[in-house]
């Protein structure tokens, strides 16, 4: 791609706050584009970290919002979470207040919480609404409007003499919504190719999972204080082992064994492989499971945990018996919201002392979500300094410069 305005060479960081002048913002915006595509655009073995604007610079953050994630689909939630006609799950998505719920079709789909009336959210979380539930019908604390499960209004005090108030078209936002493997998608493009054909690839790693028939049993929060795409990196590279998860993960999966498959245009997949001493127990007959692993599973998918990203930023790390699925909401250019939630089989709860079990596996996912949420926030400080240069990769990281190229993609079909 090409750019009129001087262009910053891929290592020199770029920042900026929205205070700066128009002219200096689009300038900078173009420096950030540039350096994107001249990093991605280096060999791996010559590969080095991406600028700091793309992390740090509200503009571009605005930028990426409107030209990347508003134009993708973005996991929002599993079937799981709403089994019964009439259950909701509320979030917030790119500043949108959504909610998903079965309806009376046993159809899941995302509405947005928002009224037609006057703007009130039907259920803002500032007033103690809860966050999950099940109602026959959602009703505006503002002025006591009510809607259904689909979205249509059912009443709405004192509006007898509105025709305009008569009709179908006052109802709640419906997003595009679109099922697969049991995840809920939704994007803000009317004009994107289906989810299933855009993962299409993706599909073929997963089934044997049967993620469809998986059930949510632990969902844990973390307010973040990073950009998203840090939490990206951080997840998809096994290298971090040695150093951030040096007592937790690395003893089971060694950071020298992680390997990386090769580019695929819309999904990165990272193999971490079982210590040898796990595999030798796997092989001698001892269960390495906690849960009960899906009966379609191969004996190599005993052998070793695997990170997916769907990209922009659906997340998947996965184990024989276990899927791990992270919820990314960003807010803002050094600010997200993170949920984790881990997915079993739902015979797993009929195991003896599957409570137990359940929360010593919570336990554990803490400690090394601690460990990230400490690297991760610490690094989003190094960003800001003035100090920082991009270093070169490391061939353990090739699923960041896989993510890397990925977002070139984006800029250049964004930016030309």
């Amino acid at each position: 791609m090409q750019y009129q305005s001087e262009k910053s060479p891929a290592g020199t960081p770029v920042r900026s706050s929205g205070a700066n002048a128009t002219a200096t913002a689009v300038s900078q915006l173009q420096q950030i584009h540039q350096a994107i595509c001249d990093t991605a655009a280096r060999p791996l073995e010559l590969a080095i970290a991406m600028n700091a604007g793309a992390y740090t610079n509200q503009e571009f953050y605005d930028w990426e919002v409107e030209h990347i994630l508003k134009t993708q689909w973005l996991c929002v939630g599993h079937v799981s979470q709403v089994p019964n006609i009439g259950d909701y799950v509320n979030f917030d998505l790119l500043e949108e207040p959504m909610m998903m719920v079965r309806n009376h079709d046993q159809q899941v789909q995302v509405l947005s919480r928002i009224c037609p009336h006057r703007a009130m959210d039907l259920m803002p979380p500032d007033f103690g609404a809860p966050t999950t539930g099940n109602r026959k019908s959602f009703l505006c604390p503002y002025h006591r409007w009510s809607f259904g499960l689909e979205g249509q209004m059912l009443g709405a005090p004192e509006m007898q003499n509105s025709p305009l108030c008569q009709t179908e078209g006052v109802k709640l936002h419906t997003f595009r919504t679109e099922l697969w493997e049991g995840f809920v998608f939704v994007t803000f493009d009317p004009d994107l190719e289906p989810i299933a054909t855009h993962y299409a690839g993706l599909t073929p790693h997963l089934k044997r999972w049967h993620m469809d028939e998986l059930e949510v049993v632990a969902d844990i929060q973390w307010d973040c204080q990073f950009n998203w795409k840090v939490l990206v990196e951080n997840f998809m590279e096994g290298y971090h082992h040695m150093g951030s998860h040096h007592k937790t993960l690395e003893p089971m999966l060694p950071a020298s064994g992680t390997w990386t498959e090769p580019e695929t245009p819309n999904y990165i997949v990272c193999h971490l492989p079982l210590a040898k001493h796990l595999i030798d127990k796997f092989e001698s007959g001892e269960s390495l499971n906690t849960f009960i692993p899906s009966p379609d599973l191969l004996k190599s998918d005993n052998h070793e945990y695997t990170v997916y990203l769907g990209e922009p930023y659906f997340l998947l790390f996965i184990g024989a018996d276990r899927v791990y699925w992270y919820f990314l909401q960003p807010e803002g250019p050094g600010k997200m919201t993170l949920r984790t939630m881990l997915l079993v089989r739902p015979e797993s709860r009929e195991i003896p002392e599957f409570e137990t079990k359940l929360n010593r596996e919570i336990d554990a996912l803490k400690e090394f979500h601690l460990e990230d949420m400490e690297m991760c926030t610490s690094v989003q400080r190094g960003l800001n300094s003035t100090a920082y240069q991009p270093g070169p990769l490391s061939h353990l990281e090739m699923p960041i410069w896989q993510f890397h190229r990925y977002l070139a993609r984006q800029v250049a079909k964004h930016t030309d």
